[in-house]
């Protein structure tokens, strides 16, 4: 964090421009020194030191009217300074930071009085990790006029007040650096043992949470209390702390997150409360089931006053920042194939643009933040406005966003809102670059004709080869290329390359519940399986796979598998229609299972012992561990006795390697699991893994009763 703790005599006071009124009468005092090392004329360099004694450096420089000065400072390693210049009445003539880090930074000013001007130099926010920084400062008059730079005489009054500098108009988000005393606290607190965290998003894009209790603004996160009800405290207090010294100016995003129930599943009832340089904000209450978010905001502005914005929610992805008919009526027209840019505040959370399409067309659209601390958020409409993909982060550790290749289901007019998280309630602003891009396919007319269905499963790929589309419903029943029907409803319309037939145009397998068929509640598995590769090719295999729901997607998902992969993902669809995604990925088998993690809660298990449990969507798989000596024989069971399950089994050895595994007794026979007669080669502690078919990635949910059986 930034310490610009200014440790000199109250005596001696210089107005900075990123001072608030009132409290930008920060003291400092220096040497006076003669026209010597320090001093300089127009164009010509001199040093000076920042450290732990000296937090800014002070420099006068006498101007005549109308002259325009030219500041640089620099380091040679990169650490970002700023620059503050002033008249001799305190008022603020120019400042700049060095937002782009990279440890140069230039200052031009026209000097419109004669007198003199004072240049502050400091580090911006955000850094502490260089106790000791030299830096070269040059000021040059662009006329050519010569100019002395000295060290700050002793002032011999106070300004009674200074001004920010103006903000000017742009289509991007600047931050200032605002100079503080007692800098910034941001306290979140709770009443019970529950598990909450914050998350502080800064102006400049820093994001201080727990996973990451340190950031360029010059923010530090305090403890984690209560992570993972572990060491709970009935009377938690998590504090994000900005040191006294230079802090961005702009919107701090603050959310809440309610991680886990530790004493039971009860609302949580919380409350926020920032305060800038000892001026407090007021506390901010709200209320939060367990995984639900809220997000709130509050400005620091420019001349030192900060305010919540007065907005504030729980944050539901699902819904949109305006009225369906004012996005609507209010979309800009885009062309396929172009980009665009605009900007995002909290007077204006969200743009959207129109464009048209065909059937079956699939579409790319990614927004991509060029400023500011924007945190980006994508929603897809159709013609009536309905939600059909959305996309808050591209990938784990980005906070862009795009949306993958959609399939759009018919021809007409589709709306894209581009907005930020929270959305209406979000505190993340800045500029954008929205590009729409289409995917060039080669689909059979016998695609374009498919019968649409309430649910729907659509598999396109690129090559000749042969992949198989299975989905699995809440009885346990799968449609595939072998059962093109199923009790439920679930239909075979397409079936691609199966036994190598080369098709025309791109290849396609399509599954789906035919319109007025109502697809049961329950967990549904989808895999496709990479069975046989029927042309020697180096071309790699590429697929994507669709899933959608009365016309709004469920998934969109693409993998790359090699000859004989499986790739599976499972949904669950709840009785009132919403659906609940699970992770999808290639079934790897025990290196996809996270089971190191859980071996302390592992069930200690004795031979001729019968141990019933549960797999569900939430229990992915149970451990159990034995005692075994090298040679002994022994065989395991694991039998599913209700639900769908499809239970897989493996042995892991006392060094975490992989003795034996089992997912069907009899292929396409008995979907139980068996490891029988296996020899145990060393002595020590035993894992059994009770599972089911595609370990993280599998969707079979059931009871079970697992025996371990030693046969010598």
């Amino acid at each position: 964090m930034l310490n610009l703790r200014l440790r000199y005599p109250a005596a001696y006071r210089v107005p900075l421009a990123i001072f608030i009124t009132g409290l930008l009468m920060m003291t400092f005092g220096v040497v006076v020194m003669a026209q010597g090392e320090r001093a300089l004329t127009s164009d010509t360099p001199v040093t000076g030191v920042l450290d732990s004694s000296n937090f800014i450096q002070v420099y006068t420089i006498d101007s005549q009217a109308a002259q325009t000065l030219v500041v640089t400072a620099s380091n040679e390693i990169g650490i970002p300074l700023a620059i503050v210049i002033t008249d001799e009445l305190g008022n603020a003539v120019a400042q700049i930071a060095d937002s782009d880090v990279t440890g140069d930074v230039e200052l031009s000013a026209t000097l419109l009085t004669p007198g003199t001007y004072y240049i502050t130099v400091f580090k911006a926010a955000g850094v502490s990790s260089v106790s000791e920084l030299e830096f070269s400062l040059t000021a040059t008059f662009t006329d050519g006029a010569e100019v002395t730079v000295e060290a700050t005489p002793e002032p011999t009054s106070i300004p009674d007040s200074v001004e920010a500098t103006p903000a000017t108009s742009v289509d991007t988000i600047s931050s200032q650096q605002l100079l503080t005393t007692t800098g910034m606290t941001i306290n979140l607190s709770w009443s019970t043992t529950d598990d909450l965290d914050i998350e502080v998003r800064d102006p400049i894009g820093g994001s201080l949470y727990w996973e990451t209790p340190t950031v360029a603004s010059g923010g530090t996160l305090g403890p984690n209390l209560n992570q993972g009800c572990a060491l709970t405290t009935s009377t938690p207090v998590e504090t994000a702390t900005w040191s006294p010294g230079g802090i961005p100016t702009g919107s701090y995003e603050l959310l809440v997150y309610y991680q886990q129930a530790c004493d039971g599943e009860n609302p949580v009832t919380f409350s926020l409360d920032p305060t800038v340089d000892t001026v407090s904000l007021g506390g901010l209450q709200g209320t939060l089931l367990p995984g639900q978010v809220f997000v709130t905001s509050f400005v620091v502005n420019a001349d030192g006053t900060a305010q919540f914005t007065g907005l504030s929610g729980i944050v539901d992805e699902q819904i949109l920042p305006d009225s369906t008919a004012n996005i609507l009526a209010n979309a800009t027209p885009v062309t396929v194939g172009t980009s665009v840019t605009g900007l995002i505040t909290s007077a204006e959370p969200y743009a959207a643009y129109s464009f048209t399409a065909g059937a079956n067309d699939i579409l790319t659209i990614s927004m991509s933040a060029t400023s500011g601390s924007l945190d980006t958020f994508l929603l897809l409409l159709d013609a009536q406005g309905n939600i059909i993909r959305s996309n808050d982060d591209l990938g784990v550790g980005f906070t862009d966003s795009q949306i993958s290749n959609a399939l759009l289901p018919s021809e007409g007019t589709y709306t894209i809102v581009a907005t930020r998280y929270g959305k209406r309630v979000g505190g993340t602003e800045g500029s954008y670059v929205l590009s729409v891009g289409a995917q060039a396919t080669n689909l059979p007319e016998e695609f374009l004709n498919l019968e649409r269905g309430s649910l729907e499963f659509t598999l396109l790929w690129n090559t000749d080869d042969d992949l198989q589309l299975l989905v699995r419903d809440p009885a346990g029943d799968a449609v595939y290329d072998d059962v093109s029907t199923i009790r439920s409803g679930g239909r075979l319309g397409a079936q691609g390359n199966v036994g190598c037939r080369v098709t025309d145009g791109t290849p396609f397998s399509y599954i789906y519940w035919p319109q007025g068929t109502q697809p049961r509640p329950g967990v549904y598995e989808i895999e496709v399986w990479f069975q046989n590769e029927c042309v020697d090719t180096t071309q790699g295999v590429n697929f994507n796979l669709f899933a959608t729901y009365n016309g709004q997607e469920v998934f969109n998902v693409s993998a790359s598998p090699v000859v004989n992969d499986r790739y599976l993902i499972s949904f669950t669809l709840e009785p009132n229609g919403t659906v609940t995604l699970s992770d999808g990925g290639i079934i790897r088998g025990l290196e996809t299972l996270p089971y190191q993690a859980e071996l302390e809660n592992a069930q200690i298990l004795s031979s001729g012992a019968t141990i019933n449990g549960t797999i569900t969507q939430n229990n992915k798989f149970d451990l159990f561990v034995f005692q075994g000596a090298a040679g002994d024989l022994v065989s395991i069971s694991m039998n599913a006795t209700s639900g769908t399950l499809d239970p897989t089994l493996y042995l892991v050895g006392p060094f975490n390697n992989l003795i034996a595994e089992n997912d069907d007794v009899v292929a396409g026979e008995n979907r139980n699991s068996l490891i029988s007669n296996i020899t145990l080669p060393e002595t020590g502690q035993y894992i059994i893994i009770a599972t089911h078919f595609g370990a993280l990635f599998g969707g079979t949910t059931g009871t079970y009763s697992l025996t371990l059986t030693q046969l010598n």
